[in-house]
């Protein structure tokens, strides 16, 4: 048997090359990540805080500061990004509430 070798047709509903078509959407194509929710980022800094506080509290080493300032500064970088993703939010209007006008 030589020769090219003979190509299947494709199922129905596929194109050709295999991947599935995609119905037309309406509006614009959202490309990328999407930001976490502001109140999730909230939750995460004070679960942060509260590890900060359970090592202040728990550890009675003479070290204990180095775990503390570092949780508690995880915390504040949560904080942080809670506080820019809240407001990067678009308004009822649809404009940002942090920009300028």
């Amino acid at each position: 048997m030589s020769g090219p070798p003979k190509r299947r047709p494709a199922p129905k509903g596929k194109p050709a090359g295999g991947h599935p078509r995609r119905p037309a959407s309406n509006g614009p194509a959202i490309v990328g990540r999407h930001p976490s929710p502001p109140g999730f980022l909230l939750l995460v800094a004070l679960a942060w805080f509260a590890a900060a506080v359970g090592a202040l509290v728990i550890l009675h080493a003479g070290w204990k500061l180095i775990p503390v300032v570092v949780f508690a500064g995880v915390g504040v970088l949560y904080l942080r990004g809670a506080m820019s993703a809240y407001l990067r939010r678009p308004g009822p209007s649809g404009d940002n509430r942090g920009a300028k006008k």
